[in-house]
């Protein structure tokens, strides 16, 4: 398989086990769901964590560049071609 083909297959994948993560993970925070099985237990807890807030800060230091920074990251991304149905055709002479 063409590693590009391979990547969107898994992309896709992975975006549909997360959301079936998600779908399952709201289940288990519903009253009397059940969180056990003959090989797994969900433990449900509920965690507090501090969050900053930024945009409570003052309009001066928001702007002042000395509190900035810029990083730079690859990123990969896929999209399907128009003619991505089509297939592909090998001439052989």
């Amino acid at each position: 398989m063409d590693p590009v083909d391979e990547f969107a297959r898994l992309k896709a994948e992975i975006k549909r086990l997360q959301d079936r993560a998600e779908a399952l993970r709201e289940g288990f925070l519903r009253p009397g769901a059940r969180l056990r099985s003959n090989q797994f237990e969900i433990s449900v807890k509920r965690m507090r964590r501090r969050v900053f807030q930024k945009e409570r800060l003052p309009e001066g230091i928001l702007a002042d560049p000395r509190y900035w920074e810029e990083r730079e990251s690859e990123v990969v991304t896929c999209r399907a071609l128009e003619n991505s149905g089509d297939e592909d055709i090998v001439l052989i002479e």
